[in-house]
């Protein structure tokens, strides 16, 4: 179950990083290329691309089953204490707590929880 899980995060980590990269190089990469280097206005540019990026990291669960990821390893969101499909709601709360991206990881290694599942109170399950 949980190579199937970082399997899933793997997949959607890829698709959220080719999504943020395509704003970030029109409105970063290039005008830096074209000699634009002004930081007042690349870096607000930079910046919003990072929101971008969190945004669909954040959200990359509102579809009902899930995330592309978690379609293609066959895993689901359920809420612990219904064992039903997760509302739209926890599956975006437990998605929140990724600004915390380092601690998120360690605590998931030590526990086989992520922060956002507990906050939550929702599990990654096999459907198959």
């Amino acid at each position: 179950m949980d190579s199937k899980r970082i399997g899933a995060f793997i997949i959607d980590f890829i698709i959220i990083a080719l999504i943020y990269d395509i704003p970030f190089f029109i409105f970063v990469m290039i005008p830096i290329l074209q000699g634009n280097n002004n930081a007042t206005v690349i870096m607000p540019r930079a910046f919003l691309c990072v929101f971008f990026a969190y945004f669909l990291l954040v959200f990359k669960d509102a579809f009902k089953n899930g995330s592309f990821g978690k379609k293609i390893m066959k895993l689901k969101i359920i809420d612990l204490e219904t064992k039903e499909d997760a509302s739209l709601g926890k599956r975006i709360l437990r998605n929140i707590t990724w600004i915390l991206s380092w601690m998120e990881f360690i605590v998931y290694l030590t526990s086989n929880k992520r922060i956002g599942d507990i906050l939550a109170k929702t599990d990654v399950v096999s459907i198959s």
